[in-house]
């Protein structure tokens, strides 16, 4: 048992599991009590960016790598039901759809906003009584980074690999939002860059040096389909010195534009290209079909 990076890691022979998810996720609340709350319920191997506002939590998922926001009711203020469902769903999911959101409900919400909150397609209703409101948020929370660029790449592509393989596919996604080198992938499994890499091309896979590489790639392809995004944002998110150096990767690896990738479908067109270089599920993915939702409805936290 191992840590790196925050990230709690388990070897079991050659599988690395998991226990929480790795992950950014930015924080609205005028409750100071709110914070830790989510923070626990998120588990440590997740950072928490709490935000004062609406226009800073918008900037934040544009600026940094954030999977996914929780948003407290109470930060709605005195908005009536129409200001309110357009910032949440208009300023946050209709701007950045890649983003997960799960809203914390408080008992003085007007109900005509949950209304049409629910027109907009909230997956799911959970109640629970205040004091249980970090039990309740941890099950929501993962349900919702189900939407996450890890978690679709992961599904895309576990069926055609083996677990231990899968894992460094899901640790290099993982690594890339982080900033991690192929050095510090081997440090976290406990092995030799060499010895992955060799790992990975009996299954097809480019080295792990690579592997980060179109992992970063993923994650580009899923932000460059976000309205409020720039290529130059979603360079400087997967950690690019300049725009310049970000362009050449896509030009390098897939022949294409941040523009160009976008148009043709960014993570569907990444997700094809990687299944037809590598042939890993390439008769199912080889195609380009869609292996993500158009957006990532919101969970809905109702604290009475």
């Amino acid at each position: 048992c191992g840590r790196r990076g925050g990230g709690r890691i388990f070897s079991v022979h050659d599988y690395v599991c998991f226990e929480d998810p790795m992950t950014l996720v930015a924080l609205l609340s005028p409750d100071r009590a709110v914070g830790p709350l989510v923070d626990g319920a998120l588990g440590a191997d997740c950072a928490v960016q709490p935000v004062p506002s609406w226009g800073r939590l918008l900037a934040t998922v544009r600026q940094r790598p954030v999977t996914g926001v929780v948003v407290d009711s109470g930060s709605l203020g005195t908005l009536g039901s129409r200001r309110a469902v357009h910032l949440v769903q208009e300023g946050l999911a209709a701007r950045f759809p890649s983003v997960w959101t799960v809203l914390v409900a408080r008992p003085e919400v007007d109900p005509l906003t949950l209304f049409h909150l629910g027109q907009r397609s909230i997956r799911s209703l959970v109640l629970v009584p205040g004091e249980a409101l970090s039990a309740r948020l941890q099950p929501a929370v993962r349900k919702a980074f189900g939407w996450s660029t890890e978690a679709l790449v992961t599904r895309a592509f576990s069926p055609y690999l083996p677990g231990r393989i899968t894992t460094l596919l899901r640790l290099a996604l993982r690594g890339a939002q982080l900033g991690w080198k192929a050095e510090d992938v081997a440090q976290a499994v406990g092995r030799s860059r060499p010895h992955l890499s060799v790992g990975l091309r009996a299954w097809g896979l480019p080295s792990l040096g690579h592997l980060l590489l179109w992992a970063r790639l993923f994650h580009a392809g899923r932000w460059l389909t976000d309205p409020g995004r720039s290529g130059e944002s979603v360079a400087r998110q997967l950690g690019y010195a300049d725009g310049a150096g970000f362009r050449r990767a896509l030009r390098n690896y897939l022949g294409l534009t941040p523009t160009e990738l976008r148009a043709r479908g960014g993570l569907r067109e990444v997700v094809a290209r990687f299944a037809s270089r590598t042939g890993v599920g390439q008769e199912r993915w080889g195609d380009g079909p869609t292996v993500e939702p158009s957006s990532s409805p919101p969970e809905l936290v109702l604290v009475r």
